[in-house]
């Protein structure tokens, strides 16, 4: 009879847990969770719910706030085929936006716990309102490591002399970079980088103006990669 008592309790526990997961729906996920999907799934849109978007955001996010109904007039226009990240600068707002996809028949649909606030203390890359991220040297080292849609751009006339490994030149002074740009693949990510912070950020912000995003500068350019002690390519 005890025995019978306590898988009867088992049972229901477990009925409710699964009960729990169908109500919430959403998966959970930590920064660095966040992070890691947003550096190597291909068909992540990752969606910020806040009012606070124009003062700093996920790299490559877009915004649908979903406190004025934004977010509810996006959703007909988004692609249930593909998965969706939502953040915002707390719990009930970012619950409210991933609860409101999954009722509308997305899934996967992933929050991210923390939210806003849990992606900066992680010190992982944010979106000013330059348009593009500024990263320090341990940033780019972690994109060109682990982001496989990354695309690494040095605008310097100094390539030849040594540049970060895989990194394609565009020479921003002689128009390469202009060039180059109506061939670039839009769906990719790009960290750029020179030996001055006025090229580095002039190209930069081209990218941006042609509508690439995410787009990432490296700090300090070619020369902090250096003394971060990382490889390079003659």
């Amino acid at each position: 009879m005890k025995k019978i008592l306590i898988i009867g309790i088992m049972i229901i526990s477990i009925v409710f847990l699964l009960g729990c997961v169908d109500d919430i729906g959403y998966i959970d996920v930590t920064p660095e969770e966040a992070k890691n999907l947003i550096y190597t799934s291909t068909d992540l849109v990752v969606i910020d719910v806040s009012p606070k978007y124009d003062e700093g955001h996920i790299p490559g996010s877009i915004n649908y706030y979903v406190g004025d109904g934004s977010l509810d007039e996006a959703i007909p226009d988004l692609d249930k085929n593909l998965s969706y990240l939502v953040y915002c600068h707390v719990d009930s707002a970012s619950i409210l936006g991933s609860t409101t996809l999954v009722q509308a028949g997305f899934d996967p649909v992933y929050r991210l716990e923390g939210n806003y606030q849990a992606w900066i203390d992680a010190g992982f890359p944010v979106t000013g309102e330059s348009g593009y991220a500024d990263v320090t040297a341990p940033q780019a080292k972690d994109l060109v490591d682990n982001n496989t849609n990354i695309v690494v751009i040095d605008v310097s006339p100094f390539y030849d002399e040594g540049h970060i490994p895989g990194a394609v030149n565009y020479y921003i002074g002689d128009g390469s970079l202009d060039d180059a740009i109506p061939t670039l693949d839009i769906e990719k990510d790009y960290l750029v980088y020179c030996h001055v912070d006025s090229a580095s950020i002039n190209g930069a912000e081209k990218l941006i103006d042609a509508g690439f995003n995410p787009v990432y500068r490296l700090e300090g350019n070619f020369q902090a990669w250096v003394d971060a002690g990382y490889d390079v390519e003659p």
